[in-house]
């Protein structure tokens, strides 16, 4: 299965097939993976995507294999048969290991949608989707299940480098 991350900012497609794929089914898709880029602070992550909510759940690990954050993405997503091709729609929320988070990136969807970059429906859409991700994390955060997933398909919360 070929996987392609699509970002309107900055304009980049990226085939991300090396990341390991622990489970698909045609309502998520759950991924461990190494950093696009090497990184200081980033050994390794896993991450969840919810095709029908449109969000993107990804616990990122530092090199003692802790918990650094969760990274949640507003995404949409397009598949078949040969591939998954998931569309950031830029917002973010990071939410940190003490329950606090952060909304991220707003700023980018005004001025892409200001210079004409992206449309009205996909900033309309990135909102609907941030409002559904921030009432979840306020009741409880039921959709960060990535380590969940990670154990009960048999995979340490760590990175055994075995890719």
């Amino acid at each position: 299965m070929k996987l392609i991350r699509k970002r309107f900012y900055p304009e980049e497609e990226i085939d991300i097939s090396s990341d390991q794929i622990i489970y698909l089914d045609d309502t998520v898709l759950v991924t461990k993976w190494l950093p696009i880029k090497k990184r200081e602070d980033i050994k390794w992550g896993a991450s969840c995507i919810y095709f029908e909510k449109g969000v993107k759940i990804s616990k990122v690990y530092g090199h003692d294999d802790r918990l650094i954050y969760t990274y949640c993405d507003i995404i949409n997503t397009r598949k078949d048969n040969e591939k998954i091709i998931t569309e950031d729609l830029l917002v973010d929320v990071v939410v940190y290991p003490d329950g606090s988070y952060k909304v991220m990136d707003i700023d980018e969807l005004v001025v892409l949608r200001r210079e004409n970059r992206i449309s009205e429906e996909i900033v309309l859409d990135a909102l609907y989707k941030l409002n559904f991700l921030l009432n979840d994390i306020y009741n409880g955060f039921g959709l960060d299940k990535v380590e969940e997933y990670l154990k009960e398909k048999g995979v340490k919360v760590q990175n055994d480098n075995n890719w």
